[in-house]
């Protein structure tokens, strides 16, 4: 993870802190213990989970090391087109959008998911690549103007975003 990513964890961590209210849309967990990180996980999601143990921003959360086992069970529901049911081991779910499941290609680090397409996420006919690796998905999609791509940008964490200015485009060049 680069370092100005992390420094804006940490900045919208102390921030949230001094909004109680903040619990019921948005919530960044202290860093995880090394020791408490599975061993195998990819050096991205290592990283994340070192800086932020859990991250929840409006309807986008992604795992924290006591939830991430928890998550894989997506992976048995994942339509037969996909390439996930041919290589289970190749894939790692990392997060929810709207308790629909954020995937890493363990391969190449590359984030995916099940677009809206009026259907559920296990019955959908489309499945693609977000960003190409999780740092870049949680500068853009979690942390950037790109929430308002995955979920409806009328929520609470849409409005800390603008409130932060982290909605410009041009300043999405953190990673």
């Amino acid at each position: 993870m680069i370092p100005e990513l992390r420094q804006l964890i940490e900045e919208l961590r102390a921030d949230l802190a001094d909004q109680p209210a903040s619990l019921a849309w948005a919530e960044f967990g202290e860093g995880a213990a090394i020791d408490a990180v599975p061993v195998g996980l990819p050096a991205d999601l290592r990283d994340l989970l070192l800086a932020a143990d859990g991250l929840r921003g409006g309807r986008v959360e992604l795992a924290s090391t006591s939830t991430l086992a928890g998550m894989q069970y997506h992976l048995d529901y994942a339509p037969d087109f996909s390439s996930i049911p041919e290589d289970r081991a190749g894939w790692l779910v990392v997060g929810t959008r709207s308790d629909e499941p954020i995937f890493m290609d363990r391969g190449t680090g590359a984030i995916w998911y099940f677009p809206p397409n009026g259907t559920e996420w296990f019955m959908s006919d489309a499945f693609e690549e977000l960003a190409p690796d999780l740092g870049s998905f949680v500068d853009y999609y979690l942390l950037g103007p790109g929430y308002a791509e995955l979920t409806p940008a009328d929520d609470r964490w849409f409005a800390y975003l603008d409130e932060q200015g982290l909605l410009d485009e041009d300043d999405e060049d953190v990673t």
